[in-house]
């Protein structure tokens, strides 16, 4: 049997509901096939992933970058370790593509020579601090790396140029830490200089540091102090240094993550009137829905064209997360608003209604809304395929209704679509 060109034995092809199983049994025979059905079960995860750092390289790189993401979490993944490889795989093809960012945005490149001499620089004041009780000079590193004061002098300089980057940053080499590159989620590009609101909430956060952490991140990082120079400065040893360092951004780090989460929380309360994005499925908000609908309406009659709306609802939702989480929901309903884009014109506008469900505005459209619905359903027919989970089956329920015909109003339409829902299919 072949699949989206991926050939495969029954017994996968039957299993290819249970992206789970397939893992599971892809550990314990790790056959070909398998590890093909598998990246193509989770094809939609990894370019989903890809998505949110569209922009700084092409969208292609990206994705086969986590491609590599995924096929790491394949090989390494634990069954034991009591997380599901969803999960596991979405932390490792997101890390990846990180990594990939990071590499790539690395401005300033040293030659092989000028990062061995540093390392051997750094291992002789790691070395001489132990042996004489205080940091040494740069006449005894010189000495004891048999190079010049100068050399070191600018080593160290090239040194501290790599580890100022922002305060996100962390000071070593982590693989799980995350850098400016999480940043660039962000609709708004950076100007190089901090906001005023951000100032304020950096400053709110650095009066919850002791004395000594702060003293020493505003050295380092506003002074531009090396850690020799904050070390004899304050009369602590390097290592100290470090050690505030890592520790004061940790918890800083942690103090605005908690204000960050505390704001998403206040505007969850308080949804902003203009926001028209929907964060968790990149679709448009359900008050832009209305909105554009009623605009959409009015152009209609004015130039004849019409306007209808195809509905789509998903029930079966709760099941699935009282199985698999929260997460779980979440990434559905973002695979789906994705399938609905790609699956619609591009004038047409796909959003939010409700907490499962989405509303599709089709511009200049009447008699039509009808075959766009007839041909969704046969899409979701094979897009359902897989989805279906242990906990319940998965229902998709599709609408239509146009104007003038069915209504004059947003609300009129929208009733009108709900009278001629009927259930779409249910996954085996």
């Amino acid at each position: 049997m072949t699949i989206n060109g991926v050939k495969m034995s029954e017994a996968v092809a039957g299993s290819m509901h249970d992206p789970e199983h397939l893992v599971l049994e892809y550990l314990n025979d790790p056959r070909p096939d398998l590890k093909d059905v598998i990246i193509l079960q989770y094809s939609n995860m990894v370019e989903r992933i890809a998505r949110r750092f569209s922009g700084v390289e092409p969208l292609d790189d990206l994705v086969q970058v986590g491609y590599i993401g995924l096929l790491n979490a394949l090989s390494k993944f634990d069954p034991e370790a009591g997380v599901r490889f969803n999960t596991y795989a979405t932390h490792l093809v997101a890390g990846e593509i990180k990594h990939y960012l990071r590499d790539r945005a690395q401005i300033i490149r040293h030659p092989a020579w000028v990062q061995e001499l540093r390392q051997r620089l750094n291992r002789a004041t790691i070395t001489l601090q132990a042996d004489l009780g205080r940091t040494p000079t740069e006449r005894e590193i010189a000495d004891a790396c048999k190079v010049s004061e100068q050399a070191v002098r600018e080593v160290m300089a090239t040194q501290e140029l790599l580890r100022v980057t922002s305060l996100d940053a962390p000071i070593q080499e982590d693989d799980e830490s995350d850098t400016d590159i999480d940043k660039l989620e962000s609709a708004e590009s950076s100007s190089g200089q901090v906001s005023v609101e951000d100032r304020v909430v950096l400053e709110d956060a650095m009066r919850q540091l002791r004395d000594l952490e702060r003293e020493v991140l505003i050295l380092f990082h506003f002074e531009s102090l090396n850690q020799t120079e904050i070390a004899s400065k304050l009369d602590i040893s390097c290592n100290y240094v470090s050690h505030i360092l890592r520790q004061s951004l940790n918890k800083l780090r942690r103090i605005l993550n908690s204000e960050e989460e505390a704001d998403r929380s206040l505007r969850k309360d308080y949804p902003e009137t203009g926001q028209v994005i929907d964060l968790m499925t990149r679709a448009y908000t359900e008050g832009y829905f209305s909105g554009r609908l009623t605009e959409e309406i009015h152009r209609s009659t004015g130039s004849g064209s019409g306007v209808a709306i195809v509905t789509v609802e998903f029930t079966g939702l709760e099941a699935m997360q009282r199985f698999y989480g929260d997460s779980s929901v979440t990434d559905f309903l973002a695979d789906a608003a994705e399938f609905l884009r790609s699956s619609v014109r591009t004038l047409d506008v796909v959003c939010r209604i409700g907490k499962t469900g989405f509303g599709i505005i089709l511009p200049e459209t009447t008699a039509n809304a009808i075959l766009v619905r007839h041909r969704l359903e046969r899409r979701f027919e094979q897009w359902l395929v897989g989805r279906a989970t242990a906990a319940g089956s998965l229902q998709v329920k599709l609408g239509h209704a146009s104007s003038p015909d069915d209504g004059r109003s947003a609300k009129s339409l929208l009733e009108a679509a709900d009278q001629s829902v009927s259930d779409c299919r249910q996954a085996a």
